[in-house]
C-alpha cells in the first residue's frame, strides 16, 4: 500500500507559485488579525510583517515540496530545486521587515488563498500514483 501525498505531483510553474501564494495568504491572515485587534479599524494604515519569518517559511515550503515536482529537464532539477529556496533564504536574511498596505493585503490575500486551494486540489486529483484500496 502506498501512502498518498497531499500535494500529488506539481508542475514546475505550480511549484514556483507555491511560496508566492503562501506569502499572499499569510499577509491576508495578518491583515485580518490587525483589523480584529484594533479598537477603531482603519483600512488606511500599513502592516509591518516579519520578512525573515515569512521568507523562511516560504523557503522551507519550496524545499520540502521540491520532491513532488515533475521536473522537465535535468537543469531545472539541479538549479531550481536548490536555487529557488536559497534565493528566498537570501531574502529572509537581507530584509528585516515588509511594510504592506492593509488594503492591498485584503485584496491580494483572498486571491492567493483561492489560487493556492485550487492548485493543491487540482494537484491532488491528478495524482495517479496513489492507489486506493
Amino acid at each position: 500500500m502506498l501512502l498518498c501525498s497531499v500535494l500529488g505531483r506539481l508542475a514546475v510553474r505550480s511549484w514556483l507559485l507555491l511560496p508566492v501564494l503562501f506569502l499572499g495568504s499569510a499577509s491576508l491572515v495578518a491583515a485580518l488579525l490587525s483589523l480584529l485587534l484594533q479598537q477603531h479599524p482603519v483600512l488606511d494604515h500599513h502592516l509591518d510583517l516579519s520578512a525573515p519569518l515569512l521568507f523562511g517559511f516560504a523557503a522551507a515550503r519550496a524545499a520540502v515540496s521540491a520532491g513532488h515536482v515533475r521536473w522537465r529537464a535535468r537543469w531545472q532539477r539541479r538549479v531550481l530545486r536548490f536555487g529557488y529556496p536559497l534565493l528566498m533564504v537570501g531574502c529572509a536574511l537581507a530584509v528585516d521587515g515588509l511594510r504592506v498596505p492593509l488594503l492591498a493585503a485584503l485584496v491580494v490575500g483572498p486571491v492567493s488563498v483561492a489560487l493556492l486551494a485550487t492548485m493543491l486540489v487540482r494537484a491532488y486529483r491528478e495524482h495517479a500514483e496513489c492507489s486506493h484500496p
